[in-house]
């Protein structure tokens, strides 16, 4: 089916940075087919953009969509309190849960822009039909785009680790046919991922032609004991295991040295920055112009809802644009169009996607959100990318497309049944509620 998007304005990406054109975007099939004034209709669905801006559909490039169950759940916590309070609940979470977790969290993003997200779950798929289909399920359900990862931990050679290491793969194989979905491994961080087992999957994504992601250098005390057990920096110890042999999105990097950011520069490692997460859980603020300046490939993320507590980046994207202008008291750093880069072309880099996603351009793929700017916040319409980065809210987005396919349709979800999601999420979190207060 093809859709023609008419008389609005549309968000484009040059050599001159961001403009925004009048013209209409002719979709055919999953993807872009042409951008031009006045496009004739000619066999298709016609949307009507009037007051609207297209653009492309956001990309959150850390997260743990299970975590909407740990939204509330740990708040104001010393981060390694809080780690061990939400494991607590993660412990009794099954497959199934995982599955109308992740649903939940697509239902936040999808009305606030998010087309696709780097996933860091605790649940592998074991069907690929069905709530045990666990976050892919989801993704696939729900018609959104995702590159998944199993958080992984311990050592290579135990039990427990070769069984979910044998779980993640049999999950990529089971959705290898889904072209929304892309499967990388997900080493935790470097003091819960020992060195053995960060080493077999670095391998093993060398042998699937895959990437991986990791958090890094999150915290004080994340610092330190690296520091103690192995004389270096959490990202050059990493390094030195080879990790960055293979592509790498690294979460946080709050405390990154020169050094490791030169390092990171010359790996090509993507960092994923997460500055509401970093702040609520008082782990500090990454030097994020140094990683522009360095020309590393600076994307944005949300972490999951334990530690944000939302799934926003239109909200992530105002907080990056203000928190690291105060922290290094310098207003010129870290632009509004920075920001918008992070969260659409940079996401596409990071991902192995640039010039298909995160950009509207004849022959990407068609993953675009309408953004009505008949709103208080856009008016007067003086510069449409700081308004997005500075004034929105996320509620503005109207239609949500990814794939040439329909999610979002004025602010009705299209592709989810949302009070069936809620309805089964209440009743999750009851009976995990009753199981942790057992437990306790």
């Amino acid at each position: 089916m093809n859709t023609l998007i008419k008389n609005g304005l549309v968000l484009l990406h040059g050599e001159s940075g961001w403009t925004c054109e009048k013209r209409d975007v002719l979709i055919a099939g999953n993807r872009i087919e042409r951008i031009a004034p006045d496009v004739e209709p000619q066999d298709c669905t016609v949307i009507d953009a009037t007051g609207m801006l297209a653009m492309p559909g956001l990309i959150n490039a850390h997260t743990h969509a299970y975590m909407t169950f740990h939204r509330n759940y740990a708040d104001d916590m010393a981060f390694f309190d809080w780690l061990d309070k939400v494991q607590v609940l993660e412990d009794y979470m099954t497959e199934e849960d995982v599955y109308w977790a992740t649903l939940l969290a697509a239902c936040e993003m999808i009305r606030s822009g998010t087309t696709c997200f780097v996933d860091m779950t605790i649940k592998s798929a074991q069907e690929t039909d069905g709530p045990r289909s666990a976050a892919a399920g989801a993704v696939r359900d729900s018609g959104m785009r995702a590159v998944i990862s199993r958080g992984l931990a311990g050592v290579a050679d135990s039990e427990e680790s070769i069984m979910k290491f044998g779980q993640a793969v049999r999950e990529m194989e089971l959705f290898k046919d889904e072209s929304r979905l892309q499967f990388i491994h997900g080493p935790h961080a470097p003091y819960s991922c020992m060195a053995d087992y960060l080493q077999k999957l670095t391998q093993s994504c060398k042998e699937r032609g895959i990437g991986q992601t990791i958090h890094l250098s999150e915290s004080r005390t994340e610092m330190a004991g690296v520091a103690e057990d192995h004389g270096t920096t959490p990202i050059q110890y990493v390094d030195g295991l080879g990790v960055f042999d293979v592509p790498v999105i690294a979460a946080h990097c709050v405390y990154a040295t020169d050094e490791d950011i030169r390092l990171m520069a010359e790996k090509g490692v993507s960092v994923a920055l997460n500055p509401k997460s970093n702040m609520k859980l008082g782990n500090g603020f990454a030097p994020a112009q140094k990683f522009l300046d360095a020309g590393i490939n600076v994307c944005l993320g949300t972490d999951g809802c334990g530690s944000n507590n939302s799934l926003n980046l239109f909200s992530e994207m105002n907080v990056a644009s203000l928190v690291y202008k105060g922290a290094t008291e310098q207003a010129q750093c870290v632009s509004a169009a920075d920001v918008l880069r992070m969260a659409t072309l940079n996401g596409a880099k990071a991902i192995g996607r640039e010039g298909e996603l995160g950009v509207l351009a004849e022959g990407a793929l068609a993953d675009v959100i309408l953004v009505n700017l008949n709103e208080p916040q856009f008016m007067p319409a003086n510069n449409i990318v700081s308004g997005l980065v500075y004034s929105a809210k996320g509620s503005e987005v109207d239609t949500v497309i990814v794939d040439g396919e329909l999610l979002m349709e004025h602010r009705r979800l299209v592709s989810i049944d949302e009070a069936k999601v809620f309805e089964e999420c209440r009743a999750i979190m009851e009976r995990l509620d009753a199981q942790v207060q057992e437990r306790l």
